[in-house]
């Protein structure tokens, strides 16, 4: 398992899927206009208008490519730190609301634009809530940054070396899961986009939700594994709070691809600031608790 683990994500494997995310997302995005420009030739009647219709959309398909690429760096962030994998959390989610920006932009009918619109309200709903959560990471990064520089995170972070050596098979298992899910909502995006029927039976075709809402389920199952193997590995019992509370951020991040329009955004900007709060009361603990040891 352990060289398992170092052939999927050593050094040289995240350079390489780096190069190849470019590559793919330049290769994918002209792909799609040139999807777009047959489908106004109607060369393909049966296609989503969604994604065809209006050539903004081609954006989706290097977001896509990207999202993947975060997905696999969290899964890398897993083992080595529960702070930093919440953190590329948050940095997915606001690339997936990025996306859903150019979404939104295109379903703009510009003659009949007003403020009781209601794509023009989802847009700025969204625009709104991607400045939120970008300020979030920015002080999400800084205080992890503070512990960092002060030697709190460090130590709170490097666990023994048997919880490192189950989160890394925990990674390796996590990956072949998410390997999975992705064909299977891939071939039958693929079969719906084309068909207009689902290949698989209950399956969702809403652009911002599939996979993602997988996913996310899949990875609170793993950070509660986490959860559970840290409570029998560890005494600090501060740093179990703080990771019971990261886990409920997660919670809330996926509740929110079960619902859409303000709501959505809601529960995405709550579990973000939630995630905050804790990162910054543990921080102001380790700092106090640092103090009484000196």
């Amino acid at each position: 398992m352990e060289k398992l683990y170092t052939a999927l994500f050593s050094q040289k494997v995240v350079k390489r899927l780096e190069r190849l995310t470019l590559v793919s997302s330049i290769v994918g995005f002209l792909i799609h206009l040139l999807l777009v420009g047959l489908y106004h030739l109607g060369s393909f009647p049966n296609m989503s208008a969604d994604l065809f219709e209006n050539p903004i959309s081609a954006i989706y398909t290097p977001f896509s490519f990207i999202l993947v690429f975060e997905i696999y760096i969290l899964i890398y962030y897993l083992p080595r730190s529960f702070t930093t994998s919440l953190l590329k959390q948050f940095e997915i989610i606001a690339l997936i609301l990025i996306r859903r920006i150019f979404g939104d932009i295109s379903k703009i009918d510009l003659s009949l634009i007003s403020f009781t619109n209601k794509e023009v309200i989802q847009l700025l709903v969204d625009l709104i809530s991607v400045l939120v959560l970008l300020t979030i990471i920015v002080f999400f990064t800084r205080i992890r940054n503070q512990l960092i520089g002060r030697k709190l995170l460090e130590q709170a972070e490097n666990a023994e070396q048997t919880f490192r050596l189950y989160k890394k098979r925990l990674a390796v298992v996590l990956i072949g899961i998410i390997a999975i899910i992705s064909v299977i909502h891939l071939v039958d995006y693929i079969y719906v986009t084309t068909t207009a029927v689902h290949l698989f039976q209950g399956m969702e075709n809403n652009l911002n939700a599939i996979f993602y809402k997988d996913f996310f389920s899949v990875l609170i199952l793993c950070d509660v594994l986490v959860l559970l193997l840290s409570y029998g590995l560890t005494k600090e019992n501060f740093k179990l709070l703080r990771n019971t509370g990261f886990v409920i951020t997660t919670v809330l991040i996926r509740l929110s691809f079960s619902i859409e329009g303000i709501y959505n955004s809601l529960f995405i900007i709550s579990g973000a600031l939630f995630g905050l709060a804790i990162l910054k009361i543990y921080a102001s603990f380790s700092e106090i608790d640092q103090t009484i040891e000196e």
